[in-house]
């Protein structure tokens, strides 16, 4: 079954956020390449709410030590205030429209 870990983050600005957000799209898929979906969504303008979605927890711990390598550069160099997640498992998921989803960042 797959399962989903979603975290928060809050910064002390809107430009540390977005300075936090180029840095994990600089890194997502070397660090966090074996998720099957990543969602961001700013809930705020100094807070983010990131949605990941695993194969099974055994994959999803397979980036526990560069999760945790990403919370302390966050920390430290953005000035992440807070940060926590939770994981459970997808009881429900549709997503057939998945092309017509637009995004800020452009590779």
């Amino acid at each position: 079954m797959s399962i989903a870990r979603i975290t928060m983050m809050e910064f002390l600005s809107e430009k540390e956020l977005v300075a936090s957000e180029n840095f994990y799209q600089t890194i997502q898929k070397e660090w966090f390449g074996n998720a099957q979906t990543v969602i961001n969504v700013r809930t705020g303008p100094t807070s983010l709410l990131s949605l990941a979605v695993y194969s099974s927890y055994a994959d999803a711990e397979k980036n526990l030590p560069k999760r945790k390598e990403f919370q302390e550069i966050v920390k430290d160099k953005f000035t992440v205030v807070d940060s926590f997640y939770y994981e459970g498992d997808i009881t429900y998921f549709e997503g057939s429209k998945t092309h017509e989803i637009e995004t800020d960042w452009k590779e």
